[in-house]
């Protein structure tokens, strides 16, 4: 979703302070939000669909390894910067 417009921008804010975490699930199913904010008709996707676009345990493991070792090499630099410093 592309938020275009400082009034859609707050309006959004503010369905997602109400919403909270089902914002997202809101946005995809509900007519009132998809009208709102010009999304169309809700998209109707069967068991296969959803399946297929979930990603794997594997694959969470690899993204979340790759993100950890690169927070890791960040820190070293910040923390190579400060011992050199000192």
């Amino acid at each position: 979703m592309y938020v275009d417009s400082w009034v859609r921008r707050r309006m959004y804010c503010s369905f997602k302070e109400v919403l909270g975490s089902g914002v997202r699930h809101h946005l995809q199913h509900n007519e009132v939000l998809r009208d709102i904010f010009s999304l169309g008709p809700p998209l109707v996707l069967d068991a296969a669909a959803i399946k297929a676009s979930r990603i794997s345990r594997a694959e969470k493991h690899m993204f979340n390894s790759a993100a950890f070792k690169a927070r890791t090499k960040a820190r070293n630099r910040v923390r190579d910067k400060r011992a050199d410093v000192m």
